[in-house]
């Protein structure tokens, strides 16, 4: 499968979590204390595939170095978003496609973990 296939995974794992508030613009969480460092959360994802599993959907996304990512959410298909790190969170936001029609806005979640186990909001991603 491809780079981008794999990070639209990880985007749509943490934006099918916020489903919810796909209607607002833009959606964030408090800022976790002592929490990864943008530069850290870049090199831990950028040019990587994780797979997720959340409480509703699991998967594998792929993030890009260029902030793109391919997410491949498992029984349903594929999209791509965008991702960023700011303030120990991870932010993402996903295209339209057929099982995500409206797409799901910027959303921020905290990321915390080490080596290749990580937790991102109620997402568990680990190294594909």
């Amino acid at each position: 499968m491809s780079y981008r296939f794999y990070a639209a995974i990880a985007l749509i794992s943490l934006g099918l979590t916020a489903c919810a508030s796909q209607d607002r613009a833009y959606v964030t969480t408090e800022q976790q204390p002592a929490g990864l460092s943008q530069a850290d959360i870049q090199n831990i994802l950028s040019g990587k595939s994780w797979r997720w599993s959340g409480p509703n959907n699991s998967g594998v996304t792929l993030y890009a170095s260029d902030g793109t990512s391919l997410v491949e959410v498992t029984g349903k298909g594929t999209t791509t978003g965008t991702w960023s790190a700011k303030d120990g969170q991870l932010c993402e936001a996903f295209a339209p496609a057929p099982f995500l029609p409206k797409g799901v806005a910027l959303n921020c979640q905290p990321i915390t973990g080490s080596g290749n186990v990580y937790q991102v909001g109620q997402a568990t991603f680990t190294l594909a």
